[in-house]
């Protein structure tokens, strides 16, 4: 192919990559504000509540949500850096430099949200894409189609040496690859975390009567609906609780997490969520009913 040629296939998939986080970030910015309001029930932390059960960086991401500034902070600090890439790989200005952010963008992406998605396990798949797409404009830099070869720019060119070329490329792929067999398995499809049935996991609260319910696998979409508890007694005793009789004490990441409340009787904890209920004196572990999900059982230490 020609090298006019090779410029327009880049030129193409710097734009349309550039595009996906410009477009991200204006969303935020511009059509859709709540997403950066820290207050709202539509601020981006309600995604990372969501994503934080399937992602290998778990920990500090409940550690942000737990710190509504940081939390703040990050998500004003994520869409500003989406913005400027965006903006810089569709014009092919800071070229390299623009790539290296989409790069680091897709890896926090992979990170964070690469486990989520159905049948087109979408989340890996943009991230996988967006991460080679990135290696690939900033090993070639900027094309004669960019703002930097008008200007006669190409900052950072003296970096991209070949070998520094060809280690990229081998991770890139080795990036594409090992995280697909992490989130899903290779010789044998099946998720680290699961995106259908919902599971609850019990932690210890604040104090011996209180409990932290914690949704860690399910959809994402809608919520895990319990109908009841029922409690085991370390005497052989049994307490049974319907929804409306659980006190619930807590409902962590508030406003986003958008869990703890009872509607139509059944108590509404979505995904990733993490809710302190009270707990009857001397209980072992429990049963809890789910609608249209395999009862959890749970323990308490």
């Amino acid at each position: 192919m020609n090298d006019w040629g090779k410029a327009l296939a880049l030129r193409a998939s710097s734009f349309s990559m550039g595009f996906v986080f410009f477009a991200g970030a204006w969303r935020r910015f511009y059509n859709a504000p709540a997403k950066l309001d820290v207050n709202s029930v539509h601020f981006l932390g309600n995604k990372l509540v969501g994503a934080a059960p399937g992602s290998p960086i778990e920990s500090v991401v409940h550690w942000v949500l737990a710190r509504p500034a940081i939390a703040d902070f990050a998500t004003h600090a994520l869409t500003l850096g989406e913005g400027l890439a965006g903006l810089g790989l569709m014009l092919g200005a800071l070229t390299r430099i623009s790539a290296l952010g989409a790069a680091l963008l897709n890896i926090a992406l992979m990170l964070i949200f690469g486990w989520q998605g159905y049948e087109c396990l979408d989340e890996w798949t943009m991230a996988a894409l967006g991460f080679a797409i990135s290696v690939s404009v900033m090993v070639y830099g900027p094309s004669i189609y960019s703002l930097d070869n008008i200007v006669g720019l190409d900052v950072l060119r003296s970096l991209f040496t070949r070998p520094v070329a060809i280690g990229l490329t081998v991770f890139s792929i080795l990036f594409t690859v090992s995280f697909y067999a992490y989130y899903f398995g290779f010789w044998n499809l099946e998720r680290r975390t699961g995106v259908s049935a919902y599971r609850i996991v019990a932690e210890a609260g604040p104090s011996a009567d209180i409990a932290t319910l914690y949704v860690n696998a399910g959809a994402s979409p809608n919520a895990a609906y319990v109908r009841s508890i029922a409690y085991h007694l370390k005497d052989g005793r049994e307490v049974v609780q319907q929804a409306d009789e659980i006190e619930v004490v807590r409902s962590h990441f508030e406003p986003w997490s958008q869990s703890g409340s009872v509607a139509d009787e059944v108590l509404l904890l979505r995904l990733g969520s993490k809710t302190d209920i009270r707990i009857p004196a001397g209980t072992a572990s429990a049963t809890i009913d789910l609608i249209g999900n395999e009862d959890q059982t749970v323990t308490f230490e």
